[in-house]
């Protein structure tokens, strides 16, 4: 286990990690349990208490994913995710416990990946960390804005929470997803998704059913749209990080 504080930041081991944490957490007992329970699936952890040490630690060197406490010290989450996302894209998730909602919707509108609950869940942090390194649609993870899914485990996440997908809706949200929030006809939908032509009432459903499940985002809106007479696609604000909150 590799294991970096805001006081020592140096390597206590020379484990090869899979991805680097950074973690900003004020409370120890949420910060260790999280940094015990990622070493054990190979995550490097990099545990800071204040928001300024968190900006100077990532113009150091930028991490694989991010986990900010909602309220945060010295400089606001909010603040920390403006100044990383015109460097960089990598996930961050922002925890935030009941409290915290505004501050967690803030953050989000500044670009946050998604809010999750906190203490944390491993799972949840496990699924961001495979989205390290690649930064394309090659991997088993696929992502954009609060949507997250997992090719290899047929697995689909929105802010953090786990989606109850059939497998065909996975398939049609893995193919929306690659589609980087280009139009796709129904046509298109149906050889890739079904494997040949269906009845335009088949998609139809199963657009609406996954879009009943995403809903609509309090920052980015609603998440599949229409084109009406074209077919489908996800909203390309999801491909882009979130400059203001709407009005």
């Amino acid at each position: 286990m590799s294991v970096e504080s805001s006081d020592d930041i140096s390597n206590v081991d020379a484990t090869t990690p899979t991805a680097t944490l950074l973690l900003n957490e004020s409370d120890p007992n949420i910060a260790e349990p999280l940094m015990d329970a990622a070493a054990a699936r190979g995550i490097d952890t990099r545990w800071y208490r204040d928001g300024a040490a968190v900006l100077l630690a990532v113009g150091a060197e930028m991490p694989s994913l991010m986990v900010l406490s909602a309220e945060t010290r010295t400089v606001s989450a909010e603040d920390i995710i403006a100044s990383i996302r015109p460097l960089s894209a990598i996930p961050i998730l922002v925890g935030a416990s009941a409290s915290a909602a505004e501050e967690g919707r803030r953050a989000l509108a500044a670009g946050a990946s998604a809010v999750v609950a906190r203490p944390y869940d491993i799972d949840t942090i496990v699924a961001f960390a495979g989205l390290a390194g690649s930064g394309d649609d090659s991997g088993p993870i696929v992502a954009a804005g609060p949507v997250r899914i997992d090719r290899r485990a047929q697995a689909a996440w929105l802010h953090g929470r786990e989606l109850a997908l059939s497998h065909r809706e996975f398939e049609l949200l893995t193919y929306l997803l690659e589609q980087h929030g280009r139009i796709v006809s129904q046509e298109q939908i149906s050889h890739v998704v079904w494997g040949h032509s269906s009845e335009t009432n088949t998609v139809a459903v199963h657009i609406k059913r996954l879009r009943d499940k995403l809903g609509t985002d309090p920052v980015y809106g609603q998440i599949i749209r229409t084109s009406r007479g074209r077919g489908y696609g996800l909203s390309p604000s999801l491909y882009q990080p979130v400059a203001s909150s709407p009005t």
